[in-house]
């Protein structure tokens, strides 16, 4: 009686054990179903955040001019007041603006139709730093410029930052020789930033 009673005991253990790890893998199934789905939420999230941030970039170019594809690079496309976009870490459409803050994000809210966006307050203009961008171009493509002079030994590229609101200068060795250089024969302009870089591969 007594062996039959620990055989009940442990079968009744077992079985307890069973249901316990049954429930747990339930759980844990629930567990994994619950986190894809926060994940899966999480991702559609982003990247519907990221097409309306496309799409209002597309808007506000469209606004600006019906070509702005062709006319990029023009300084004269760009309001005084705009001072470049871009779509942050968490997929919000930001507008650099000059000036009025307030009164630029009413203007932009109707022209983008929507106020999910952001607007921060930066110094120079988009069409001011392609006005530098334009300078550097017309200096790279004189055929009167001597091949040796510093700043076509060490150029290695140049854009505009729209996050740092400056013209960032990419040379191979930007010693005090080559920037004096780049600023006497170019610009001088406060926006420009000199920074180490090489030249880009051709593939």
């Amino acid at each position: 009686m007594k062996k039959n009673s620990y055989a009940i005991l442990l079968l009744s253990s077992l079985l307890l054990f069973s249901v316990a790890c049954n429930q747990q893998k339930k759980n844990n199934e629930g567990n994994h179903l619950a986190e894809a789905a926060s994940t899966t939420g999480q991702s559609d999230s982003t990247a519907g955040k990221n097409e309306r941030a496309l799409a209002y970039h597309e808007k506000l170019m469209e606004f600006f001019s019906a070509d702005w594809m062709e006319r990029e690079s023009d300084p004269d496309l760009y309001p005084d007041y705009y001072g470049g976009s871009f779509i942050d870490n968490s997929s919000t459409f930001v507008v650099a603006v000059t000036g009025d803050t307030e009164g630029h994000r009413q203007r932009l809210g109707r022209i983008l139709g929507g106020d999910d966006f952001k607007v921060e307050t930066v110094q120079y203009s988009y069409r001011q730093m392609m006005q530098v961008m334009d300078k550097i171009d017309a200096f790279l493509s004189d055929g009167s410029i001597p091949q040796d002079h510093p700043v076509m030994l060490h150029f290695a590229g140049a854009y505009p930052d729209v996050m740092d609101n400056r013209v960032k200068v990419i040379l191979t060795d930007p010693n005090q020789t080559v920037i004096n250089a780049f600023k006497k024969d170019i610009s001088a302009s406060p926006m420009l930033s000199f920074e180490k870089g090489e030249l880009p591969e051709l593939m």
